[in-house]
């Protein structure tokens, strides 16, 4: 298991009811169960061929999902409506406030539950999503590019002022490079939530439910 040395900030706060939602490696991701059954929708930021995560998650709380994905090719419509229909809605828009985006204040309520894998462009939305935490349950998103220094600046801001609780971080092992001083991972997956009742506990990283993205290679440890 190749080690991977990131800043305090990052260190998880212990949550005894994370679940995982999603297919097997890449797609799959730690939530806080509580968030999950408290939620009234579910929103989804990118989600192409694979919404294992959704059907997950109304398996334990069947609520409305909006999912949100400009990228979508002709086949993927097709397949979409195996799943997506009546209160579970799938926009083809990507998320943003460029021309032909939707904005973030407009897709979001009181109550609901955030999944963001949007390739890059979370970094357009973080201040969005820091001002409408309240409404949040939950949130996991997927951060790429940290590699950059102003990328990992934004994400280290981002975990210091929401108000909410990390609990969660798992690094994807798809793609990384190698130096002397260690692995430096390219992308980065983190959970929120919501909930009061979390405590501050060391937790041994990855968690016992954590799958490599890649299957092929290991997963990385994670120290503070």
């Amino acid at each position: 298991m190749k080690p991977v040395i990131l800043p305090k900030i990052f260190q998880p706060y212990y949550c005894e009811n994370l679940v995982r939602l999603g297919k097997d490696n890449d797609g799959g991701y730690l939530v806080n169960k509580s968030d999950i059954e408290k939620s009234k929708k579910l929103i989804s930021f990118g989600i192409k061929d694979d919404w294992s995560f959704e059907e997950d998650f109304i398996k334990i709380n069947d609520c409305a999902i909006d999912a949100y994905d400009g990228t979508i090719n002709a086949d993927d419509e097709v397949k979409l409506k195996t799943f997506f229909g009546g209160n579970k809605i799938y926009i083809p828009k990507n998320i943003g406030n460029k021309q032909n985006q939707i904005s973030f204040d407009s897709t979001i309520s009181e109550d609901c539950f955030l999944k963001c894998d949007i390739e890059g462009s979370e970094y357009d939305i973080l201040d969005d999503i820091i001002i409408n935490t309240k409404k949040l349950t939950g949130i996991v998103i997927e951060f790429h590019d940290i590699q950059y220094y102003d990328q990992f600046n934004l994400i280290t801001n981002f975990i210091g002022k929401i108000d909410q609780k990390l609990v969660h971080v798992h690094i994807n092992n798809c793609s990384y490079a190698e130096s002397d001083k260690g692995c430096i991972p390219y992308v980065v997956e983190l959970t929120f939530t919501s909930s009061q009742n979390i405590e501050w506990k060391e937790v041994k990283l990855p968690h016992v439910l954590d799958m490599p993205n890649c299957a092929e290679r290991d997963d990385f440890r994670i120290m503070f």
